[in-house]
């Protein structure tokens, strides 16, 4: 490789010398700080939840997962460097099929961005707070939309540009990101908790906002998702927007409140085979609801109601399935992993939730769901069955937290066949420890 010219390279010398001196970051030393946290979690199940003919599935199934995070920053004057590792593995499972992607994803960098900070502008009613570039973990409004995934083994990723204001008394963040894909993806190398680069491809984008009021009373979301096939990459080539209103009352009472309405629109393929060349029109709802009380001066109960569209005619050309886009879903309908809650889409899920902090250490969470179908399968019932779930935590130390959970589904009409048409028996007890 041919060296720089030795002029060239003393001017740029002596020009970042002189730029230093003459900026007042020179006199600042880089503030670093190293984080982390580590989730262990054991599960066990009998009688998978979804029906099933496929030998591959057992009537006992259980799974330990562990998560590993360490998160480093480091901060310099207006600039941020934020580097962290994630190490998703499964361990004891009974060569289960439904292991995946969202399980497994073995040392990876699941977070790498630079940021450049804004300056607060009192006299502007617009002013930029930071910008940054790279990879991201991202958390926007409900989570039903753009998720990073707590409960979920695995982390949803991003890369990209984010950019955060001030508008007014307004939060204002727009993005513009290629998802990542988790690798490896077949299921030998999974199982075996095998390592592979994750990847973005520029054929998938989602770019728009997340903007909230204060205090977060208000949140609106606006997302466009743009994809088509790749050479490395199969698609069901999704255009369509959604866009999200969420309102939450104000704890300023006893009452507890919170509703969301989701909307999407646009066109895709129904499958991603590349011999799928039709294109559909995408036409989909949400709704989300919650009302309460809170019963207690640490007990809070809520009926909780949500009516996702679906779809049942593969023939209109049009899908009214809602596509989740990379959400998450456990603290609607349950736990995930092992269990497998419902996905969200077609479904009408209504129910009692009380939330107890009964003690500074305890959290206590208990859960009542009916589920139904919005639009019944050909073939199917309309009755998928009621669910009881409860979830305690325990802060044994201040960074030391126990967690206990399950689930009991009494199935409905439409899960009573194939090879284990009984009811579904889950827990899981863990772990968390921040560092």
């Amino acid at each position: 490789m041919r060296s720089l010219n030795p002029k060239f390279t003393q001017s740029l010398s002596m020009g970042a010398i002189i730029l230093g001196l003459s900026s007042p970051a020179a006199a600042e030393s880089p503030a670093f700080d190293v984080s982390g946290q580590w989730n262990l979690r054991y599960e066990s199940l009998t009688n998978p939840f979804f029906p099933t003919t496929d030998e591959r599935f057992h009537q006992h199934n259980q799974r330990l997962s562990s998560k590993l995070q360490v998160k480093g920053v480091m901060s310099w004057s207006r600039f941020e460097l934020v580097g962290e590792l994630g190490d998703s593995r499964v361990y004891l499972d009974n060569d289960d099929p439904t292991l995946g992607r969202s399980q497994v994803n073995t040392l990876e960098p699941v977070q790498l961005h630079f940021s450049f900070l804004g300056e607060a502008d009192t006299n502007s009613d617009l002013s930029m707070k930071k910008t940054s570039v790279g990879r991201f973990l991202l958390d926007h409004g409900s989570r039903r939309l753009i998720a990073s995934a707590y409960f979920r083994n695995a982390l949803n990723t991003f890369d990209g540009v984010v950019s955060d204001w001030q508008w007014q008394d307004w939060n204002v963040r727009a993005v513009y990101l290629l998802p990542v894909t988790r690798l490896p993806g077949d299921a030998a190398s999974i199982d075996n908790n095998e390592r592979a680069l994750d990847k973005s491809y520029t054929e998938r984008k989602l770019y728009g906002f997340y903007a909230y009021s204060p205090g977060k009373t208000w949140q609106l979301q606006s997302y466009w998702l743009d994809e088509k096939d790749g050479p490395d990459l199969n698609t069901a080539n999704r255009q369509f927007l959604t866009v999200s209103a969420h309102y939450t009352l104000p704890n300023t009472t006893d009452w507890r409140a919170d509703a969301e309405v989701i909307l999407q629109s646009g066109t895709r393929h129904r499958t991603t085979s590349p011999a799928d060349t039709t294109e559909i029109d995408q036409r989909a709802w949400l709704f989300h609801g919650a009302l309460g009380q809170m019963i207690t001066d640490n007990t809070s109960l809520q009926v909780v109601a949500d009516l996702i569209s679906g779809d049942n005619d593969s023939s209109d050309g049009t899908n009214h399935d809602f596509d989740g886009l990379y959400g998450v879903r456990r603290f609607d309908f349950g736990p995930t992993e092992v269990y497998r809650a419902l996905p969200r889409r077609n479904l009408v899920s209504v129910g009692l939730k009380m939330v107890s902090k009964f003690t500074k250490k305890d959290n206590l969470l208990v859960r009542y769901l009916n589920f139904s179908y919005h639009k019944t399968p050909v073939g199917s019932a309309d009755d998928i069955g009621n669910q009881i779930e409860f979830r305690w935590r325990h802060q044994l130390l201040p960074k030391f937290r126990l967690e206990f959970g399950g689930a009991y589904l009494f199935k409905g009409e439409a899960l009573e066949q194939g090879d284990y048409p009984d009811n579904t028996v889950y827990g899981y007890t863990g772990f968390q420890l921040k560092f």
